[in-house]
């Protein structure tokens, strides 16, 4: 077992109600910027699996 070290995960306050908030544009780059990534580790990881089935 595992244990966390204490105050590793601390809980975020919700921000203020007049705190500016990020940009549309900026939260769908971070959104595309995530998708590409993942979907290029999916394909990386398929490759290489695919690539294990010719070795032998």
């Amino acid at each position: 077992m595992v244990i966390m070290p204490e105050g590793l995960f601390e809980p975020v306050p919700p921000p203020e109600e007049d705190a500016p908030t990020s940009s549309l544009l900026r939260r769908l780059g971070w959104f595309a910027l995530l998708a590409t990534s993942s979907g290029a580790c999916i394909i990386l990881l398929a490759y290489v699996l695919r690539s294990l089935l010719f070795i032998g």
